[in-house]
């Protein structure tokens, strides 16, 4: 005797668990790359304004910081945190406040109340933004992101894509300046962290050396990048806290990396004698928004496979697609934001193929 009803999705019933503690460890989990984010680029910045000798005409950041009186020359721990701030905090205020907006609309017109977790989208945006982001540019994606990630399917628990992925990846694709074609710091002309990849297709490991992009600063994040991207260690801090709280699978995050030094050791073995092809995979792991993208965006529980032969899958997909978009583009940003994208709409039928050799196998062994 049994039901002839059967659910046609996940009940997602889980003991211990309900989407506000999920939403909460993630953001404790994004806590060392915000303050990461907020050191490096106020000393990205100051330094940037110290090789150039200061600048007169700029952006209303310069400005502010300019009356602020940091000493860019030799800048104190209180400069650099003040112009990390100057940058980072408008950003994440814009985005709250945008989004805020779509959340409170949606919960008018459904008759509900609003939902949680925009916080951990307004900081996974700001995080993938450079400092000197349009605002413009920024209101758009985290609309984008609300609308059409997370509201339009029915909210929380209901989607199937990472509304900041989506949301920067929208960026990227209408604006192809928005992110990466201008300087990340305006009027301070500058190398960026994902900029290294084209540095390197250019002249090769000469030209990371000359942009003073080594090893040890792109491990501890004392690069120019997107400003949560730069730093491994606060990438890694985070990520051992969403493996030990059971949010992020430690398959999902372990089949991206063998996928990408798959890919890596394939373009090393048959790619041309110059060009991204040659790069080493620490330096594809150490540069641009991989490591991100693999602990914080392609592990969220809404948009990752079920199903633990489906995330190793997709983990070698995601690991491989990053690649795959640096050596064929390396003119491109990041390859990161568009494979973990890519990743979660496989992610579904993953599952369903996997389930489908489940079912397919326990047939066979029963007769």
């Amino acid at each position: 005797m049994s039901p002839r009803i059967r659910t046609a999705a996940a009940p997602h019933a889980r003991a211990r668990s309900s989407l506000a503690r999920i939403q909460t460890i993630r953001l404790l989990a994004l806590v060392p790359a915000l303050i990461a984010a907020v050191i490096n680029t106020g000393y990205q910045y100051l330094a940037a304004l110290r090789a150039v000798g200061g600048i007169e005409d700029g952006d209303w950041r310069d400005h502010l910081i300019a009356g602020l009186g940091l000493n860019y020359a030799e800048p104190s721990w209180l400069d650099i945190i003040t112009a990390g701030l100057v940058h980072v905090l408008p950003v994440l205020v814009t985005a709250l406040i945008v989004g805020g907006v779509w959340e409170q609309a949606f919960a008018i017109v459904r008759r509900r109340r609003r939902e949680s977790g925009l916080l951990v989208i307004a900081v996974l945006m700001t995080l993938l933004m450079p400092p000197a982001v349009s605002m413009a540019h920024l209101a758009f994606g985290m609309s984008f992101a609300i609308i059409f990630g997370k509201a339009i399917f029915g909210g929380e628990g209901k989607t199937f894509l990472n509304p900041a992925v989506l949301g920067a990846a929208v960026l990227l694709i209408s604006f192809p300046t928005a992110l990466a074609g201008h300087p990340l710091w305006t009027g301070i002309v500058g190398y960026a962290g994902t900029r290294a990849f084209a540095l390197y297709a250019g002249s090769g490991g000469e030209a990371l050396a000359a942009a003073g992009i080594d090893g040890w600063h792109a491990l501890l994040g004392n690069v120019q990048g997107m400003m949560g991207t730069t730093s491994l260690v606060a990438i890694a801090l985070g990520g051992a806290v969403l493996v030990a709280t059971r949010i992020a699978s430690w398959r999902l995050i372990l089949g991206q990396l063998l996928g990408l030094v798959t890919a890596v050791a394939l373009c090393n073995a048959f790619g041309e004698g110059a060009g991204i092809a040659t790069l080493a995979w620490h330096w594809h792991l150490l540069l641009g928004g991989f490591a991100f993208g693999a602990v914080f965006l392609a592990t969220d529980p809404a948009s990752s496979a079920s199903t633990n032969a489906g995330r190793w899958v997709q983990g070698l997909i995601v690991g491989a697609l990053v690649v795959m978009i640096r050596v064929g583009n390396p003119a491109h940003p990041d390859g990161a934001i568009l494979a973990v994208l890519m990743g979660s709409v496989l992610a579904p039928l993953i599952d369903q193929v996997v389930v489908w050799f489940n079912v397919r196998k326990r047939a066979r062994a029963h007769g």
